[in-house]
């Protein structure tokens, strides 16, 4: 496999760095904090990458997107990790899209694929249920009267919600939850919104329907494009931390000229390179070797949760007491960090998943 970004790659990086530090600097990301504010804000970050085709880039082309792969995605979301973007783009454009694109009928697909690729509706996903953990087979083999689901992200401002219901067995039925009734949960992540469905059994109209795989591989897509973002926060936080030793100085130097500060920054890099390796590699998979994308997915997860708690807590050390303070930035990224590390199974979950797969549990 070849990790070298292409031009086109590196072009799509840049231009998204570009855009996002003029349209998504911190006064904007701390909008998001005020409830008032932050569903405009949301929004009209939301239009404007939709114009950029941010929310159709793994919509296929005959479907009115731009049919790029996960390492474009990769690319992609590690920007947007960087600034710590809400999570429409990520509930829409790569989740629901993804569930629709493997499961949803050709009228689904023609019905919501076009919509979701121009931005014109915001389409999030429910998968898991009370007490199901991380596991789609720990799913109800059907839902009761009401069918419930946790952790669905940005409920408050999807257009659609979609549900994925077990209907017996291995197989699972794609829905729209018609009139859904949302309750946003409290969440350590004050940058972006989870939140309880629950909707009538009556009211799921059903628009697909696949096996427990095919939903596993959604969601290890989703986890390849969460971890993305994930090595893009701690790459933001070893850069903000670097110009913060560089500039802070103690006893007449720059703390930074300190081999002890100098050894933990250098660990912070580590880390970094080492999430940035399984995201790219468990991309480069999902692309060319989709058999083996569970366990990319799970390596990709675990790299990146090591490496964006571990940079997060460093990088706040190194900053001192001012590292705890609201009015630092850093504190946002830790919050992002814990909240992402058990977002579709914690570091121990993904590693059983990969022993399991080879044998060893």
């Amino acid at each position: 496999m070849d990790f070298q970004l292409t031009d086109e790659q590196i072009l799509l990086r840049d231009s998204a760095r570009d855009f996002l530090r003029q349209e998504w600097p911190v006064p904007e990301l701390r909008r998001m904090l005020d409830a008032a504010e932050g569903q405009a804000a949301s929004a009209a970050l939301w239009r404007k990458m939709a114009n950029l085709g941010w929310a159709g880039l793994l919509v296929p082309e005959d479907d009115g997107g731009l049919g790029l792969g996960m390492f474009d995605l990769a690319v992609l979301m590690e920007e947007a990790g960087a600034f710590l973007i809400p999570g429409t783009l990520h509930a829409s454009g790569l989740l629901a899209a993804a569930a629709l694109e493997a499961m949803g009928t050709d009228a689904a697909r023609q019905e919501y694929l076009p919509a979701i690729a121009e931005g014109e509706i915001k389409a999030t996903l429910g998968v898991y249920e009370p007490g199901s953990g991380w596991t789609p087979m720990l799913l109800a083999p059907r839902p009761g009267a009401t069918a419930t689901k946790s952790f669905v992200p940005c409920p408050a401002e999807a257009d659609v919600i979609l549900f994925l219901n077990r209907s017996g067995g291995n197989s699972v039925e794609l829905s729209v939850a018609r009139e859904p009734q949302i309750e946003i949960l409290a969440s350590i992540d004050v940058t972006r919104a989870l939140g309880e469905v629950r909707c009538p059994a009556q009211r799921l109209e059903a628009i697909g329907s696949g096996t427990i795989a095919d939903l596993q591989a959604t969601i290890d897509r989703a986890t390849i494009g969460l971890s993305a973002e994930m090595v893009g926060g701690a790459a933001r936080v070893l850069k903000m931390t670097v110009e913060y030793v560089k500039s802070r100085k103690q006893f007449g130097r720059a703390i930074g000229s300190f081999q002890a500060v100098q050894h933990k920054a250098a660990d912070m890099l580590i880390e970094v390179e080492k999430g940035r390796t399984g995201v790219y590699y468990a991309a480069a998979v999902a692309d060319e070797m989709p058999e083996e994308l569970g366990r990319a997915a799970s390596i990709a997860k675990a790299a990146a949760n090591r490496a964006f708690t571990q940079v997060a807590e460093t990088g706040i050390q190194l900053h001192g007491g001012l590292g705890f303070t609201w009015e630092q930035d850093l504190h946002l990224y830790l919050k992002r960090a814990k909240a992402c590390e058990v977002t579709y199974g914690d570091t121990a979950w993904h590693l059983d998943r990969i022993a399991h797969g080879l044998g060893l549990s």
